[in-house]
């Protein structure tokens, strides 16, 4: 329960990171946008896409793979958001900004698997800062 409030308040985040997203609807089609790979808008893409990529990774902690799954997790939001510019009219679906989106989530869910620990028994909860060198 507690990790799906943490997911739905990291969504309400990243959209609100994304505010100046203006979609009239009015567009009838799927375009690509044509964008450097340079700029400010790469580097909010991924910083977004940070927390995603560690939650991601915390949530499946416990599985062999933890990092790739919460890369893949970490980049939904940043694909959603990149189809729904591709129906705008003031915009378009960019694969540099969704590759911004991926790398940020890779950092996050490394870091995250890299750093942070969590163990619970029937007396104590412990939350620490660790270092795992399994990807």
């Amino acid at each position: 329960m507690k990790q799906g409030v943490c997911l739905a308040l990291l969504i309400m985040a990243s959209g609100a990171a994304h505010a100046d997203l203006t979609c009239d609807g009015s567009y009838r089609g799927f375009r690509f946008e044509h964008d450097s790979w340079t700029g400010t808008d790469k580097l909010e893409h991924f910083a977004v896409s940070v927390p995603f990529g560690a939650l991601g990774s915390w949530i499946t902690r416990d599985t062999d793979h933890p990092v790739i799954y919460g890369t893949l997790i970490g980049t939904v939001p940043g694909l959603m958001l990149q189809t729904l510019n591709g129906f705008c009219s003031t915009g378009g679906f960019s694969y540099k900004d969704l590759t911004a989106n991926a790398l940020g989530a890779l950092t996050g869910a490394w870091l995250a698997h890299w750093a942070i620990t969590y163990s619970r028994d029937s007396l104590s909860r412990t939350v620490g800062v660790r270092y795992d060198n399994v990807f």
